[in-house]
């Protein structure tokens, strides 16, 4: 299987953690594009030019970092819980990235061109997820399901692209379930840089 990635990409870095918890690393061969640079090999696979993106060893394509995680999941007979709640955080939790990354291309935009009410909005949003998140985590039986992994990957690119955010403020178990992903090695192997 080949993975299409792009570093700074949250999205990206869930499949790679995943593929790592897994014990999938050496099945995943992992193929760095920009999006932005319309790699052939990327659109060839995915037509929306976006990452990640699983290239089956069939030549079929998977895009969607919760397609792919379930795929992986999948291939080692799902061997971390997935209820409804479960899907309930992963989906907060992309929704989180999503509100992250379009600030952050936002705030990339030329000044000229920049817009201080999308911005906001999307900080706004940001908060009131965490707010509503940090009660959700204290029923948590397991920090190893796709839902807590992708609130952690969440907040860890708050860290990376929106640290004036001070997040942690009032949410000492959001804190502390990005704590306990930051203690585990595919999570250090998989740290964005700038």
């Amino acid at each position: 299987m080949k993975l299409i990635i792009s570093i700074p990409s949250p999205y990206s870095r869930k499949c790679r953690v995943m593929a790592r918890e897994l014990g999938l690393a050496d099945r995943v061969e992992e193929v760095e594009s920009h999006p932005f640079d319309d790699d052939p090999e990327l659109l060839k696979a995915n037509p929306l030019g976006r990452v990640p993106c699983l290239i089956l060893d069939d030549g079929q394509a998977l895009t969607e970092s919760a397609v792919i995680a379930d795929y992986l999941c999948e291939q080692v007979g799902n061997p971390w819980p997935r209820d409804w709640n479960d899907r309930r955080l992963e989906a907060l939790g992309n929704g989180l990235l999503d509100l992250s990354v379009a600030r952050r291309v936002e705030m990339v935009r030329d000044e000229g061109i920049q817009s201080a009410y999308w911005i906001g909005r999307r900080e706004r949003g940001i908060m009131r997820a965490l707010d509503q998140l940090e009660p959700a985590i204290g029923t948590l039986a397991t920090t190893l399901a796709q839902g807590p992994l992708t609130l952690a990957v969440a907040l860890s690119y708050l860290d990376f692209r929106y640290p004036e955010s001070h997040w942690r403020s009032g949410r000492p178990r959001l804190a502390s379930l990005l704590e306990a992903w930051e203690e585990r090695p595919s999570f250090a192997q998989t740290r964005p840089v700038a």
